[in-house]
């Protein structure tokens, strides 16, 4: 119940308050001051009060005009009060005068209620906020004005490929400051049920809403594995770990979605997420179902912004390295990948050929020392092989069969598929012990387990062509076609592949003469003509990226031309 009497001696106090506060003309800008220790003395006479009150009420409102700007510094230096303008003065006796009226407010009742409320009134107290919290700020004589807004935040930092994750933040349309940012790091602001335990309403929300409190801090981690799950589907343990990667600097603005807007004080860390296989397939499929999770390349990610317009929110991060955005892009090539590949299989000058239509199908060891592997296949089991080296080499198939589905890094899902799916798991069984592994994840995930790079294919596949009349031309340089037939696998048909090249006509004629009869291996020509595949051709990553081991190598004393070679009418 309001006391009335209370109410009753305030409002005399003011309006005793207002009548002995110093003038400012309207027009003629003639103006004087008061003395502090005279309006203490009206306050003490209007009614019986203790002197050491009146001195405290007259501080208080004192401090309240100043916080406002309309009393002159100068005079109050002196001890006296003197507005700074007619404007000024107005404003004091609009203060003044809502204080000692108990029937005045400067906004409705509900106007602070925010429950159930529409966007518009949202809005309006936004606005409200923005402006006294923005003038606040930018005025503060000390230029670091207190935030009265604490937010603790944990992002997640995904890399892969050299491209880092983010999601496009929830307030992105009705965002008033357009360079605060369309997309986030994934991950977002800590709440109340992310701090475990049970804890006291008062003790919880104290602790939330104050500077650096270690309570809130160490519950970050909970934040971060909430927002994984929301934003990404991930769930910790299962299909991530992760572990501090920097806890920036403290930083503040005036921030805030409607209505919870003032300027804010942040804590933020970031954390490094390492991927399980099955957080990076079951990412894959997340990002292709939702746009708002989108990739940065490390330099769009440095610059805060993509080549197609969408803006990184990281200015805390920026700021954090100085704006030294170059230190950033270091750090950020330092960071690992949160997934690899972790091929079982990876040797140094090692190769693996894989025959088409051959009882041994496979070719392994030592570059130019390969041997048929001792393992005999049906031709069910090499087409299961095929289709494993294929699609980890990145070929493009035509057809595939129902019910798989191709990953990256080589991962085959037959998970619905049991046909498939128990001959992968035959298959390596057949190939333990050997340097051909296949990994079974959980009998649905598949893969040949050995570095692409490894992996070469038959030479019956490969047809190397030119133009008859480019042979017979006076050019330096001549387009050279490389083709891929057409296989059938176990998974579908690969598609066929072309690529062209330039190459000298010197050495395109060479190449004619080598592929056309037996060259023995010490004829200087054909070494020289070898010296310039492997010096030029073998490296072109276009070459490497067919499957094709060489154009020409050595077997039993002679140089010999891989592959088909047609010349073209």
């Amino acid at each position: 119940m309001v006391d009335n009497s209370k109410n009753v001696i305030r409002a005399g106090l003011i309006k005793t308050l207002i009548q002995h506060l110093p003038r400012y003309a309207e027009e003629e800008g003639d103006f004087y001051p008061v003395p502090r220790a005279a309006l203490v003395d009206a306050l003490c006479q209007h009614q019986p009060l203790d002197r050491a009150v009146a001195e405290n009420t007259v501080a208080l409102i004192e401090a309240l005009l100043d916080t406002f700007a309309v009393l002159n510094t100068d005079y109050l230096q002196k001890g006296e009060w003197c507005f700074v303008s007619f404007p000024a003065q107005l404003l004091a006796l609009s203060l003044l005068t809502a204080w000692g009226d108990q029937d005045s407010r400067f906004f409705a009742a509900n106007f602070w209620n925010t429950q159930g409320i529409a966007n518009a009134k949202k809005e309006e107290l936004r606005k409200v906020l923005h402006f006294v919290e923005t003038t606040r700020d930018e005025h503060h004589a000390s230029q670091a004005a207190k935030p009265i807004r604490y937010i603790y935040v944990a992002w997640g930092i995904i890399k892969i490929d050299g491209e880092i994750l983010f999601y496009q933040r929830e307030d992105t349309r009705k965002r008033h400051d357009k360079q605060a940012g369309d997309y986030g790091l994934i991950g977002g602001r800590l709440n109340q049920h992310d701090v475990p335990g049970n804890w006291d309403k008062r003790d919880l929300l104290t602790a939330l809403q104050s500077e650096n409190s270690a309570l809130i801090k160490a519950a970050l981690p909970e934040t971060l594995k909430r927002e994984l799950r929301e934003e990404a589907g991930l769930n910790f343990g299962e299909h991530y770990h992760f572990k501090p990667w920097r806890c920036l600097k403290p930083y503040q603005q005036v921030q805030g979605s409607a209505p919870n807007h003032a300027l804010t004080g942040y804590h933020l860390e970031i954390f490094q997420i390492d991927l399980t296989l099955e957080g990076y397939l079951l990412l894959q499929q997340q990002i292709k179902r939702d746009e708002r999770l989108v990739w940065f390349t490390r330099d769009e990610m440095v610059k805060g912004e993509t080549s197609d317009g969408k803006i990184a929110y990281l200015k805390a991060l920026f700021d954090d390295f100085g704006n030294d955005r170059l230190a950033l892009a270091k750090e950020l090539a330092a960071l690992p990948d949160s997934f690899t590949p972790r091929y079982v299989f990876q040797a140094q000058k090692y190769g693996l050929t894989l025959l088409v239509d051959a009882e041994k199908p496979v070719l392994a060891g030592v570059l130019g020392k390969e041997k048929p592997l001792d393992v005999v296949l049906t031709p069910k089991q090499s087409a299961l092989l095929l289709g494993l080296a294929a699609h980890g080499r990145g070929f493009e198939f035509a057809a595939v069969v129902e019910n798989i589905g191709f990953h990256p890094f080589g991962w085959v899902d037959v998970g619905n598929n049991p046909v498939l799916r128990v001959g992968l798991m035959e298959l390596s069984s057949v190939f333990k012990g050997t340097d051909v592994i296949i990994e079974n994840h959980q009998d649905e995930l598949f893969r040949l387990s050995i570095d692409p790079s490894m992996v070469y294919f038959d030479e019956t596949l490969f047809v190397f062509s030119v133009q008859d009349a480019d042979l017979t031309s006076t050019q330096v340089r001549i387009p050279a076609t490389l083709g891929r037939k057409a296989f059938v696998t176990a998974f579908g048909v690969v598609k066929p592949q072309t690529e062209t090249f330039k190459i000298r006509l010197e050495f395109a004629d060479k190449l004619r003469t080598i592929a056309g009869q037996r060259v023995v291996a010490d004829n200087d020509e054909a070494v020289k003509t070898e010296d310039v595949c492997n010096k030029g051709l073998h490296k072109d990553p276009s070459f490497l990226a067919f499957g094709l081991r060489k154009l020409l190598r050595r077997e039993d004393g002679f140089i010999k031309f891989c592959c088909q070679f047609d010349k073209l009418g």
